[in-house]
């Protein structure tokens, strides 16, 4: 536990190969926790409560409820759509285990900021955020938070790692 704590240090030496591995391989602990913060994400929307909040939402908008027939497909195609992403986070978080590399950190780096400036957003002016609680808010600042701190770890250990095979190849 301690090993991974360490490796999670944005700022730490990455003396060794080994240590420049693990850094790397947090960012692979980071893609999980973004596939936990999807699957909680979509069991939530596919409550009772996220459908009324979602009619609240649509009809403030437009002025005219939902129906009902709609709103029940879109949440099952949103529920399938979410499995996939849970799936698809897990394989590249194994390929990151495996065989770690810098693109991988960046492209989830740059999705998680995304996140926390739609959750920031949200707090800010509530109406975008679909009439989310404010428990699944503060969840998704939490635990995008903590991937952040995860990939930026991850990039600076594959590209300490790169260098470290690159001296070895002269």
């Amino acid at each position: 536990m301690t090993d991974i704590l360490r490796a999670m240090n944005p700022a730490g030496a990455l003396a060794t190969e080994d240590a420049a591995r693990a850094a790397a391989q947090v960012s692979a602990i980071g893609m999980v926790i973004g596939a936990i913060h999807t699957a909680v994400g979509a069991w939530y929307a596919s409550t009772p409560a996220a459908s009324e909040a979602t009619a609240r939402v649509i009809e403030e908008f437009t002025g005219q409820a939902p129906e009902p027939a709609q709103l029940a497909s879109q949440a099952q195609m949103g529920l399938y759509l979410a499995g996939a992403l849970v799936v698809l986070q897990l394989i590249l978080a194994a390929v990151q285990w495996r065989k770690p590399n810098v693109a991988l950190p960046i492209l989830f780096l740059v999705l998680v900021v995304w996140g926390l400036g739609g959750s920031i957003l949200a707090l800010v002016m509530p109406m975008f955020g679909g009439g989310q609680p404010m428990w699944l808010t503060l969840f998704t600042l939490v635990t995008m938070l903590i991937a952040a701190i995860m990939h930026i770890a991850g990039i600076r250990g594959a590209s300490a790692l790169g260098k470290f095979r690159d001296a070895q190849a002269y």
